[in-house]
């Protein structure tokens, strides 16, 4: 009995293992893709394989967000820490797992230089935003907007509150953003400045 129950064990451990390391695995991005996508045209096969290796790394995500499994995706965002894109994607993912309690790491991670605001352009439009793929794709995630969309609407829920960090975020965005991205941004800026005037004046010297 005693032997019988070793070998259950045993197996037991052996079996979980072997699943967390397929969920590593499989939500992994290869190192050094983010750069390796630069060197290809548009029109490129390569390019667009690329692409569908970081949609398929955001729908395992999403769908470990959407069962609530917070070690998977730790697991899987651990595992993309060293991509751009990657790291942009699981920041918002992260957030939201999180009930939008760990403000800190949310804003820490949001983009700031030119070549973070680079990537958090292409999640969006790597993921489909925009398209009409994109609610299928990435379902579990309140994000109908696309991934972009998300991520500003979290810091325009933070600037609401007063949160001057989040402010600074929310304007470097905006200082790169162009076309309808500017003008989701505007006509958010409006909105406060209508309804949130008091919020204006504790944050205008971040404006």
């Amino acid at each position: 009995m005693i032997l019988k129950w070793l070998l259950a064990v045993a197996s037991s451990i052996l079996l979980a293992s072997c699943c967390a390391a397929q969920t590593a695995n499989g939500c992994a991005l290869p190192a050094g893709m983010y750069q390796q996508r630069k060197t290809f045209g548009r029109s490129d096969d390569r390019r667009g394989e690329i692409d569908r290796k970081y949609v398929e790394f955001m729908k395992a995500a999403v769908q470990f967000y959407a069962d609530r499994e917070a070690e998977s995706v730790s697991a899987c965002c651990d595992a993309a820490k060293k991509d751009p894109i990657g790291v942009q994607f699981c920041t918002l993912v992260r957030y939201l797992l999180s009930d939008r309690k760990d403000i800190a790491a949310f804003l820490a991670a949001m983009p700031k230089t030119d070549r973070q605001l680079e990537a958090f352009w292409l999640m969006d439009s790597i993921s489909g935003s925009g398209t009409m793929e994109f609610p299928a794709l990435l379902a579990g995630l309140p994000a109908p907007d696309g991934l972009a969309d998300a991520c500003i609407d979290e810091l325009f829920a933070l600037i609401k509150t007063g949160n001057a960090a989040a402010a600074e975020r929310y304007l470097c965005i905006y200082d790169r953003a162009n076309g309808e991205y500017g003008e989701y941004i505007d006509d958010q800026l409006e909105k406060l400045f209508r309804e949130y005037p008091q919020r204006v004046v504790e944050l205008w010297p971040v404006f």
